[in-house]
């Protein structure tokens, strides 16, 4: 076990994807790090969840999605939450200034899974110091 994942252990990620088995996928791959996660299939359903009063830590989505993007999804959820961290991943380059002007973090597909711990380890202020013995 990493020290990424026993430090994410009680963080809450909310993962959005319009489909069916990416979202699965990617909310096993976030599981295997350590945190509890919430599944969202839009962006409405996705504000729907930030609306409840769910405790949320950060939002993982995908950018090109149907109806709304999300790059809209982050423009909404900081309106809700200005400090929590977003991170969409995009196999479109030509996306990534959208992405940092909507205060998202971007993330180039394809990424490693190693990338993808990285990424919210930094996001979440993890301390990634080396292990103990």
């Amino acid at each position: 076990m990493t020290q990424e994942v026993r430090t994410m252990r009680g963080f809450v990620v909310l993962v959005v994807d319009d489909d069916t088995d990416n979202l699965e996928l990617a909310a096993r791959i976030v599981e295997s790090f350590g945190c509890s996660v919430l599944k969202a299939s839009s962006c409405a359903d996705a504000l729907a969840i930030l609306d409840s009063g769910a405790h949320v830590d950060l939002v993982f989505s995908d950018v090109v999605m149907p109806e709304t993007s999300g790059i809209t999804l982050a423009r909404l959820a900081h309106e809700r939450n200005p400090g929590m961290p977003i991170v969409l991943a995009t196999g479109f380059p030509d996306a990534i200034d959208d992405v940092t002007d909507s205060g998202a973090i971007p993330l180039i597909k394809p990424y490693t899974i190693a990338r993808l711990e990285a990424v919210f380890a930094e996001q979440l202020r993890v301390d990634r110091g080396p292990l103990s013995s």
